[in-house]
């Protein structure tokens, strides 16, 4: 079934990028988030669920030991189910899923949100998402921000949703190396913050994760608000 380790994984009758994206499902986890998981790139994950690349020995393995709840039987033969069933006495166990309804930003309101932030009106009105209580955390006051474009793949891929909270002013000159999504002039965008000059010049300079994406700088007079984003909820596959 397998080569030697280091070495592609040979697919059975089903596609193995095919049985990868049922497990990512049945899992309700991104494929960034797998990525994260396992210490990989997401962009091998990309590759490999659009068919042009096959995911090592290694990578299987470690894949199964990151989810003991996928059956090695699917992902390696394609016998259904995808994940083992939790029992308890010979009784399936359904496990309860809290989930809470956060602010959302979809790509279609930017401009409406712009107008919201700057103008203080409260968010109590904004249009909702609906996260796993457990995907959130301890964090404070999060928005739910759908990513537009493709400036940030492979990390944030066009229609991604993904969790933010509200950097405070007096924090904002120590912002550095994440992503960031941020108001300036009448502009919201998603952008990694890798120079950042607020405290030395008074500028930020957000850079693209996608090369064609380029960056731009923004003085510091013209920054409205800032948001760091802190995990991806949902993403599509490309």
């Amino acid at each position: 079934m397998f080569n030697e380790p280091g070495k592609s994984f040979e697919e059975g009758l089903e596609p193995i990028q095919e049985r990868l994206r049922q497990v990512f499902d049945a899992l309700e986890i991104s494929i960034y988030q797998a990525a994260k998981d396992l210490g990989e790139n997401s962009s091998k994950f990309y590759n490999i669920l659009n068919g042009r690349a096959k995911p090592s020995y290694d990578t299987i393995m470690r894949l199964l030991e990151q989810y003991p709840q996928v059956r090695a039987d699917f992902l390696l033969r394609g016998q259904k189910p995808v994940l083992d069933e939790p029992e308890q006495n010979g009784r399936i166990i359904e496990l309860e899923v809290r989930y809470m309804d956060l602010p959302f930003v979809p790509t279609r309101f930017y401009a409406s949100f712009i107008e919201t932030y700057i103008e203080g009106i409260s968010m109590a009105q904004m249009e909702t998402y609906r996260v796993p209580v457990h995907m959130v955390g301890n964090h404070k006051e999060p928005v739910v921000i759908e990513v537009s474009g493709n400036s940030m793949t492979p990390q944030l891929a066009n229609g991604a949703k993904v969790l933010a909270i509200l950097v405070d002013p007096n924090n904002w000159e120590y912002q550095s190396g994440g992503i960031y999504a941020v108001i300036y002039r009448d502009f919201f965008v998603v952008k990694r913050i890798k120079d950042n000059e607020l405290l030395t010049k008074q500028r930020l300079t957000l850079h693209s994760d996608n090369p064609n994406g380029g960056s731009v700088t923004v003085p510091l007079k013209d920054i409205r608000g800032i948001w760091k984003i802190v995990r991806v909820i949902d993403s599509p596959v490309e």
